[in-house]
């Protein structure tokens, strides 16, 4: 039995053990692997693809979860952060810099409440299909312990809003 070992990670000044060309030659094959895939589903009208929701389809719009309200005067601050969006990476955003000590930031939504996708998804069943665990984040900084191994939109969405509550965002 051999007690030579076999170069590993680094051993040649590399990261893993490749020579720098080859590495640098895989790389640029997988870059153009990934192009050609992009290219089959970029369509040439761009953004113009998308309708705009009207007729029968007009009240997809509409937020079914909270009542209407007349808009209020914009808000004209200045912050230190704008955050745009809600669900959870908006979340976890927000309270790391409130940690930090940055109290000036403001979170924008589109809806009628934080929670992101976990807003919009309430339908009968809707759940996680990753253990609670690994994706609510913040468990720890909240003192939570999810219900189950997954966990369903209902409690998910109650997450987003105790990470919101709790980090006053």
């Amino acid at each position: 039995m051999s007690t030579a070992s076999t170069p590993g990670p680094g051993d040649d000044g590399t990261t893993g053990g490749e020579p720098d060309a080859a590495r640098a030659a895989h790389h640029a094959e997988l870059r153009a692997r990934y192009r050609a895939e992009r290219d089959k589903r970029l369509r040439p009208d761009g953004n113009e693809q998308y309708l705009e929701p009207t007729g029968r389809f007009a009240h997809l719009l509409e937020d079914p979860y909270v009542e209407r309200v007349e808009r209020r005067a914009l808000v004209d601050e200045e912050v230190t952060v704008a955050i745009i969006g809600g669900g959870f990476a908006g979340l976890v955003v927000g309270a790391k810099l409130k940690l930090a000590g940055v109290d000036d930031l403001r979170i924008i939504e589109g809806g009628g409440d934080v929670g992101g996708v976990w807003y919009w998804n309430r339908y009968p069943g809707a759940m996680c299909d990753t253990a609670a665990m690994v994706y609510l984040p913040m468990l720890e900084e909240t003192g939570t312990v999810p219900s189950k191994k997954y966990v369903f939109a209902p409690e998910i969405h109650a997450h987003a809003k105790r990470i919101a509550t709790q980090f006053d965002l």
